[in-house]
């Protein structure tokens, strides 16, 4: 029997966007301004803080940003100092304009290799962290300038890609090793619950089989069977989040041939669009917030009834 497509009881709305929140804000203490995309005419029903991939900015990720914007929630999208273009202008000794088309850096090799660097680097990690919750401790701010204040208290989740998933998993109360240091634990409890898009697995970045111990609130892990990690790890290695977590509002999605993006989760990859993909993405995410920030019983049956398949595309399915 064919699962019916996941459809919000809020419609789909309008969105509205803006590219320059928080800038100039010196209270804020973000070098770069905000991305903000929420929904025309409705208060927002829940807020989303996006991380994005290695080399990308807070640009990016239009596509399901937009949606989730157009079914009730607010969208913060930080630009991290790992973005190609920041890289370029700090470093100009990789010869690179931040004002060029960077978006095939990863086809360069000696650029390529250093933005590994940064990708296996603590320092960078922790930038990471400290954006974020600059940016949750700026939301009244964000709020007035963006959607309004809403009138009651609505839930936040922690998603991203990639890069932007290792940060959201750290959020969501995965432990790492670090250099000369105890385990460390970075758990925020102002995040309801986490979305994590081709994320890393064991002996990367510090995680190791116990790391996901104490990630107990809500989490949504999506990889695809053509997705491969920084050093090589397949879909697999991917899952190991979902795989070692504990049991409770526990989800993964598994896209048949599905790779790093998806199907095109970035504007700026050269990666084939694969509209099944994305739109399977799409459903499985918006099903997952409605559940664990709106609480909507229709969205948690949804979840429930995958078994196989997500509108037409192929997928292994599993919760706990």
């Amino acid at each position: 029997m064919r699962l019916e497509r996941y459809i919000s009881d809020l419609g789909t709305r309008r969105i509205r966007e803006a590219h320059d929140v928080l800038a100039g804000d010196t209270d804020a203490g973000l070098d770069w301004p905000l991305t903000c995309r929420w929904p025309r005419d409705l208060t927002p029903k829940g807020v989303v803080v996006f991380c994005h991939g290695l080399g990308s900015n807070g640009r990016e990720y239009s596509g399901i940003s937009g949606y989730w914007a157009a079914h009730g929630y607010l969208v913060i999208h930080p630009t991290f100092p790992d973005a190609i273009a920041v890289v370029a202008g700090r470093e100009p000794e990789l010869g690179l304009d931040p004002k060029d088309d960077l978006s095939r850096w990863t086809a360069m090799p000696e650029v390529r290799a250093r933005m590994h660097e940064i990708l296996h680097t603590p320092a960078r990690w922790m930038d990471r962290l400290d954006i974020v919750r600059k940016v949750m401790a700026a939301l009244p701010r964000i709020f007035e300038t963006t959607c309004g204040t809403p009138s009651v208290s609505i839930s936040c989740a922690i998603a991203g890609h990639s890069f932007g998933a290792y940060t959201a998993q750290l959020l969501a109360g995965a432990e790492i090793d670090m250099p000369d240091r105890p385990p460390q634990r970075f758990a925020d409890s102002r995040f309801t619950a986490a979305i994590l898009l081709s994320a890393q697995g064991r002996d990367q970045q510090g995680l190791r089989e116990n790391s996901w111990n104490g990630m107990t609130g809500p989490m949504l892990n999506v990889t695809g069977t053509r997705d491969r990690g920084a050093k090589g790890g397949d879909w697999h290695w991917k899952c190991e989040p979902y795989d070692f977590a504990p049991a409770g509002s526990k989800y993964l999605a598994v896209l048949e041939e599905g790779d790093h993006f998806l199907g095109g989760l970035t504007e700026g990859n050269a990666s084939a669009k694969i509209p099944a993909q994305i739109d399977a993405v799409k459903q499985v995410t918006l099903a997952f917030l409605d559940v664990h920030l709106r609480d909507r019983e229709a969205a948690r049956v949804w979840l429930g009834a995958i078994d196989g398949r997500i509108g037409d595309c192929p997928v292994l399915f599993k919760r706990k």
